[in-house]
């Protein structure tokens, strides 16, 4: 008969309470300690155990063995202790981190061990669109995601990005456009060019929750209801279905060939000579 989870020796079991880390203040109720700690009686004592060991090691404190009553119980006093102190310098602090939410992290140490940049920041300063930040995406398709997170700030999602990586994808494709990224005037046009690529294929990225994905606009679909007067006052390439996929067939091809990429973005297999 294979062994269950309250049949395995107690070191067993702690290596795998330790997977419980990191922390997620969101998720304090149904901690997995917690709901661990529920399922029988000893599982429950084995989780005061390793809670006990976590308090005497970054808590510093020596929870009694064996109360008398249930007034100290360590499960509940560490979930509370990670909740509620500054996982980098040991202050007081509610507060996550906002690139890891699973960290506890007072706004000084966020600031100072987590650099980050708005977006705006991203594409003014850095010359990245909205394409090469926020990837996979039709431009992009291999790329992986940003680092990235969102606060709330006057009721809404603030989105901010983690400046190494914003500076690691700087590099990356500054490298394939070659000599080409050092001119700051044909970086700024390839920013509206990607702008006009999203414009055609009618998307938008959106922040929920911490992420960001693209979506449709569904703007496009007015267009093609309008008449023959109103068309006039559209470009030729937003008109009809068919001119809008063209332009994003051929805006796609002409980015790819500037950063000396293949079809679907994928890099050219380079010749390898035989001598």
């Amino acid at each position: 008969m294979p062994p269950t989870l309250d049949t395995l020796p107690p070191e067993i079991l702690f290596n795998i309470l330790s997977y419980t880390s990191p922390f997620d203040a969101s998720h304090a109720p149904l901690h997995p300690l917690y709901t661990t700690a529920a399922t029988c009686r000893h599982l429950c004592s084995i989780v005061e155990e390793y809670s006990r060991s976590l308090l005497k090691r970054h808590v510093n404190i020596t929870p009694p063995k064996a109360a008398k009553t249930n007034a100290f119980v360590c499960r509940k006093k560490w979930v509370r202790w990670v909740a509620g102190t500054c996982q980098l310098c040991g202050k007081k602090s509610r507060r996550t981190a906002i690139l890891d939410p699973s960290l506890t992290c007072c706004q000084a140490c966020d600031h100072s061990h987590f650099p980050k940049m708005t977006m705006t920041e991203a594409i003014t300063t850095h010359y990245l669109s909205k394409l090469d930040l926020f990837t996979p995406n039709k431009l992009h398709p291999t790329l992986p995601p940003l680092l990235l997170g969102t606060y709330i700030f006057m009721g809404g999602d603030t989105l901010m990005l983690s400046e190494p990586s914003v500076l690691a994808r700087k590099a990356h494709l500054h490298g394939l456009l070659g000599d080409k990224a050092a001119d700051p005037a044909y970086l700024r046009r390839r920013v509206a060019a990607h702008d006009r690529l999203m414009k055609h294929m009618d998307i938008q990225h959106s922040v929920r929750l911490g992420r960001v994905r693209w979506v449709k606009r569904w703007n496009l679909p007015a267009v093609d209801r309008m008449d023959a007067e109103a068309l006039k006052k559209v470009p030729k390439s937003l008109r009809s279905a068919e001119a809008r996929a063209e332009y994003v067939r051929k805006g796609l091809g002409k980015e790819w060939e500037a950063m000396g990429l293949g079809e679907l973005g994928a890099p050219e297999e380079q010749a390898i000579e035989i001598s």
